[in-house]
């Protein structure tokens, strides 16, 4: 395999399960279901070694799963726990988007601090042995998915804040991110339930043609203790790449049909992302989103963590600030918020506090004001996504029906040439300085719902009054 393509391969691989449809499929009566059950009776050939279905492009579930088994006397987390997540990934995974690895941390180069998440610290690396793509038949080994590094790999490495530094002679690698779960030094079996949800959500994403941000295997900081997710690296969020769906407005079909397809899987599986905004949506190019970070994913409306809510505010439904159980439709409420930022080319409620007062105000029915020239379609079905009742929002199949179709008549504009760049005058956005856009805990729910009903009742009260005015008036008159 040609080296310096490896990385576009991937990538490619990831937009097929994403997007493409073949031409022969697209007729004017071509719709999303007819879609769904081409990919599910998808052929990729037979085995070579078993002569039966393969299960993805070059993978037999059966024959994979079985090498993988023979190897597992080879290698250990020393976490029976971390090994048996492992492994069982290894023996289900139907393609190598669902599998994981021990990567032991001395296969890492260029560990740099990349930024701290809600509830993890998150680094930038190079793996050096790849990713796992498929059987090499020839050599009796993993064919893996690496690329050549470049001048400015071996820059980072002299950084004196850099762990683990690229060696002269180390030519070949693939970037990744590591995440660093707190305090997980002695960790459990309830403590992996984010990536086991993720594991299942990618294979159910994978049955609506989508992804989400894949995950390749678990590492452990030696310093620290710290057991760490690696990531396949992502070139950025959707929050970097807001301005560019701006102006390449057809973008915003595409990338709001994937979400929702991975949304759907997601709540197929009856649960909930839980904290669903920009920052953990990862873009790979115009044309490829992939939904993140599922720390905050539990089946429908399980109780909050300890009663204690968290989220980033200005994505947050109403229902969810005042205390209530967080169900699917406070995920489409999240959903809504991103369909106006992907028009406006700018984050939700960036100009004021995210405070108890917009906390208020949310509750009250106080949204992102509309952008002149929307599509009205497009508003009303944002505008349903964001209503305060939560039964009056959409589900995330009827958004992906909606996307389907915006996406085939509004396609994206995929010659690089004819794509419009931001324009070097567009003013930098301002946010204000109380603004925070990282999941944290929310902790006025009490005062925010005393609040509102003494409003209520103010208005009760004045609407009295006002009647036994207006009794007053008429008895005058006559």
């Amino acid at each position: 395999m040609d080296k310096e393509n490896d990385k576009d391969i991937v990538v490619n691989e990831i937009n097929i399960l994403n997007s493409e449809v073949s031409d022969n499929l697209i007729n004017e009566d071509f719709d999303l279901e007819i879609y769904k059950q081409h990919v599910l009776s998808q052929e990729y050939g037979l085995c070579i070694e078993c002569n039966q279905q393969n299960t993805f492009e070059d993978w037999c579930k059966d024959c994979c799963s079985k090498k993988f088994q023979q190897n597992f006397g080879n290698w250990t987390s020393e976490n029976a726990y971390i090994d048996k997540f492992i492994q069982e990934s290894q023996l289900n995974a139907s393609d190598s988007f669902e599998l994981l690895e021990w990567i032991p941390y001395n296969k890492l180069r260029n560990i740099q601090f990349l930024a701290q998440g809600g509830f993890s610290t998150i680094f930038k690396a190079i793996r050096l042995d790849g990713w796992i793509n498929k059987w090499d038949y020839e050599k009796h080994d993993w064919d893996r998915i690496i690329e050549e590094l470049g001048e400015q790999d071996y820059e980072d490495s002299i950084n004196p804040k850099t762990k683990n530094p690229l060696k002269i002679n180390e030519k070949y690698g693939l970037p990744v991110v590591l995440k660093s779960l707190n305090d997980s030094s002695n960790i459990n079996d309830n403590f992996l339930n984010e990536w086991k949800l993720h594991l299942q959500c990618q294979y159910r994403a994978a049955l609506y043609g989508s992804v989400l941000a894949p995950l390749m295997g678990i590492t452990q900081d030696p310093d620290t203790f710290n057991y760490m997710i690696v990531m396949m690296k992502m070139e950025s969020s959707l929050r970097s790449n807001l301005l560019i769906s701006k102006y390449n407005p057809n973008d915003k079909f595409n990338n709001l049909l994937l979400i929702s397809a991975q949304l759907e899987a997601i709540h197929k599986l009856n649960l909930v992302h839980g904290d669903l905004h920009n920052g953990n949506i990862l873009c790979n190019g115009f044309n490829s989103v992939n939904i993140s970070d599922l720390g905050l994913c539990r089946p429908v409306n399980q109780p909050h963590i300890n009663n204690n809510i968290y989220g980033v505010l200005p994505y947050m439904a109403p229902e969810v600030l005042r205390g209530k159980p967080y169900t699917k439709a406070a995920d489409i409420y999240s959903f809504g918020m991103i369909m106006w930022e992907m028009t406006s080319g700018i984050p939700v409620f960036h100009n004021v506090p995210h405070d108890l007062n917009l906390s208020l105000n949310i509750c009250r029915g106080i949204r992102p004001e509309i952008i002149e020239g929307m599509m009205p379609e497009y508003v009303e079905l944002m505008k349903r996504c964001w209503d305060n009742d939560p039964e009056k929002r959409p589900t995330a199949e009827e958004l992906e029906q909606f996307f389907f179709e915006w996406d085939r008549k509004y396609p994206t504009e995929e010659n690089k040439e004819k794509r419009i760049s931001i324009p070097e005058n567009e003013p930098e956005i301002t946010y204000h300085p109380k603004t925070y856009y990282k999941s944290r805990k929310i902790d006025y729910s009490a005062k925010i719902n005393e609040i509102l009903q003494s409003e209520t009742l103010a208005d009760c009260i004045i609407t009295e009054e006002e009647a036994a005015a207006q009794e007053f008036s008429d008895y005058e008159e006559n």
